[in-house]
């Protein structure tokens, strides 16, 4: 037989709790991951030439759309087709640099942020680094996501919640629960900016599917800061608005949570909350 238990809704099969587990797909190739090729000669396939990864998502056989929709930029610079020579700006190239994230050309599209723009002199913006960042929390690669944040940083840009919500999903890819949980909020206490409601939901599961059932009752309590949370003269008028919709947003209710809890077998007592 299979039940649910009235308090918290604990779904039990032959009287024992069910306890709802994860697990982790294993990491994408090494040869996908920037941090692991680093330097290193990786040998082009069919081929006895070893390149570099950038050489290699440089060729014009690595992915033919992407080479088309590059050479396209190109030509509009230079006029080709018999117009005035078009400066690409910021959001050109952010546009060209999620082509390559998508078609898995992560090095090409780190070139054009460190390389190519500042050659034409344009400065990247929060857009551009957040891009980046989604394409290597794709494929888990915290030690360059780690290294393009500080960077970002450094240069004087503001995380915005996609820029935290991207490198929490790196590092929930790589199965590092602890270090989302802090960064989400550390992010919030220096930056004061936070992920979409989805990241929170996202970190208990990721916490309760894995059995740290501290990390969960972690991230509960700092939800529970964000509850008591005051405005004061120095924060935006849009910053206070986030607040506001976060605090009242209903699937991260102490209900909510507590129901969260319970589909993963385990329970958010009264003394969880202050």
């Amino acid at each position: 037989n299979c039940k649910e238990e009235e308090n918290h809704e604990i779904a039990t099969f032959w009287n024992r709790p069910v306890k709802v587990k994860m697990h982790m797909r294993p990491p994408p190739p090494y040869h996908k991951i920037p941090s692991q090729v680093r330097g290193k000669l990786l040998r082009k396939p069919g081929t006895d030439i070893k390149q570099l990864k950038l050489e290699r998502e440089s060729d014009p056989d690595w992915s033919p759309v992407l080479t088309s929709a590059i050479s396209f930029a190109d030509s509009l610079k230079h006029g080709a087709c018999g117009h005035d020579p078009i400066e690409l700006d910021v959001y050109s190239y952010s546009i060209l640099m999620n082509a390559c994230i998508n078609r898995g050309s992560l090095w090409r599209a780190m070139h054009i942020l460190d390389e190519v723009m500042p050659a034409n002199g344009i400065e990247p913006d929060i857009v551009s680094y957040n891009i980046l960042l989604i394409g290597l929390a794709r494929v888990g690669d915290v030690p360059t996501m780690r290294d393009y944040f500080r960077q970002l940083i450094s240069d004087g840009l503001t995380p915005t919640k996609e820029t935290i919500e991207a490198v929490v999903d790196g590092l929930l890819n790589l199965g590092d629960v602890v270090s989302a949980v802090s960064f989400c909020q550390d992010s919030f206490n220096q930056y004061s900016v936070l992920p979409p409601y989805t990241t929170h939901i996202k970190i208990i599961e990721f916490s309760l599917a894995r059995g740290l059932v501290y990390e969960a009752k972690r991230h509960v309590f700092f939800i529970q800061q964000l509850w008591k949370w005051k405005p004061n003269k120095y924060h935006s008028e849009e910053f206070c608005k986030l607040m506001e919709l976060t605090q009242k947003n209903p699937n991260l209710s102490k209900e909510a949570l507590q129901k969260l809890f319970a589909y993963f077998g385990e329970k958010l007592e009264e003394s969880d909350f202050f």
